[in-house]
C-alpha cells in the first residue's frame, strides 16, 4: 500500500512540474510580440506646381498636303521621306501620257521649305487633282505644335502663354518645353472638349509629326507649403490618410490634401512640420500594429 501511495505521489509531483513548465514557456510566446518594418519620410516644406496633364499628338508648325495638277501615275520619287526640301523643289514626277499623245513628265512641287514627313502614294498608283488623294505631306519642323483637348473641368485654368513640359516615349530621358500658343474659343461641340495649341522648339527634330505626347501645362505654383510623399498617402471611402508612429506603434491620421505633382503631395491639415509618415510598409497595415524602422535593431 505504501508502495502504491509513494508512486502516486511521484505522479503528482511530476505533473504539477510538468504543468508549471509548460505555463512558463507560453506566458514566455506571448510576450514577445512581433513588428512591421516601415521606412519613414519626414515632412518638410517646399514649392509646389500646379498642373494639367493631357495627351496630344505632335504636328509640324506648318504643314501642307501637296496635290497633283494634272491626272497619271506616279513614277518616280526625287526625294524621300525625311528629306528636307526649298520652296519650290521638285520631289516626285508624273507620267502623264495618254494614247497618241507624249507629254513630258510633270514635276510634283514642295509649296514651302520643309521636311518631306509622309507620301500617301506609292509608285505606279494613279494620282489626280484636288479633290483626290493628296501625294505627300511637307512640315515645318524648326518648331512642332502639340495638339491636345481640354475637358471642361480644366478649361479655366489653362492660358496662353502657359509653359508646358512634353515628354515623348521614343525619348524617355529627355523633357522638351514649350508654350501654349492657341485655346480654341469654342469647344467640340461633339467632344465638349477645347483644343490647345502648345509650340515647342524642335532644332534637333526630334518630335516627328503623328507621334504621340505627354503634356503638362504650369497653370501656378504653390510655394512654401507642407509636402509629402504620395507613398504615404492613403483612402478609405472620402478620408485620405496616412500611418504616424506614436510610443513605437502605428497611428493613423486623417489628412486633407491640396495638389499632387509627381511624387509629392501637399497636406492641408493633419499634420505638422518634421513629423514623420510611413511610406513603406504602410499597405494593409493596422493601426496599433508595433512597427520598426528600417535598420532599426
Amino acid at each position: 500500500m505504501r508502495k502504491h501511495k509513494n508512486i502516486l505521489t511521484g505522479l503528482l509531483v511530476s505533473l504539477a512540474f510538468f504543468s508549471s513548465s509548460c505555463g512558463r514557456k507560453g506566458g514566455s510566446d506571448t510576450a514577445v510580440e512581433s513588428s512591421v518594418e516601415v521606412k519613414l519620410y519626414a515632412l518638410s516644406r517646399g514649392d509646389i506646381e500646379e498642373t494639367v496633364p493631357l495627351t496630344g499628338s505632335i504636328r509640324g508648325e506648318k504643314e501642307v498636303k501637296v496635290y497633283a495638277k494634272v491626272t497619271g501615275k506616279l513614277v518616280e520619287k526625287i526625294k524621300e521621306e525625311g528629306d528636307r526640301l526649298k520652296e519650290n523643289e521638285a520631289f516626285a514626277l508624273i507620267d502623264r501620257d495618254e494614247a497618241a499623245l507624249n507629254y513630258s513628265k510633270a514635276q510634283v512641287i514642295s509649296p514651302i521649305d520643309g521636311i518631306l514627313t509622309m507620301y500617301y502614294c506609292d509608285i505606279g498608283d494613279a494620282v489626280f487633282p484636288s479633290p483626290g488623294a493628296p501625294i505627300a505631306m511637307i512640315a515645318q519642323m524648326d518648331k512642332v505644335k502639340a495638339v491636345a483637348y481640354l475637358s471642361e473641368v480644366d478649361m479655366g485654368a489653362v492660358k496662353k502663354g502657359q509653359e508646358v513640359r512634353i515628354k515623348s516615349d521614343a525619348y524617355p530621358d529627355e523633357i522638351f518645353t514649350g508654350k501654349v500658343t492657341t485655346v480654341a474659343s469654342a469647344a467640340n461641340p461633339l467632344t465638349r472638349k477645347i483644343k490647345v495649341e502648345v509650340t515647342v522648339p524642335n532644332n534637333r527634330y526630334l518630335l516627328k509629326p503623328g507621334t504621340f505626347a505627354r503634356l503638362d501645362i504650369i497653370t501656378g505654383i504653390r510655394k512654401n507649403v507642407l509636402l509629402v510623399n504620395s507613398k504615404a498617402v492613403a483612402a478609405n471611402k472620402n478620408e485620405k490618410y496616412v500611418f504616424v508612429v506614436e510610443n513605437g506603434s502605428a497611428k493613423m491620421r486623417t489628412v486633407s490634401c491640396g495638389i499632387s505633382s509627381g511624387e509629392l503631395v501637399e497636406i492641408k491639415t493633419g499634420l505638422e512640420d518634421g513629423e514623420k509618415v510611413i511610406v513603406q510598409g504602410n499597405y494593409g497595415l493596422i493601426e496599433g500594429t508595433k512597427v520598426k524602422e528600417e535598420n532599426e535593431k
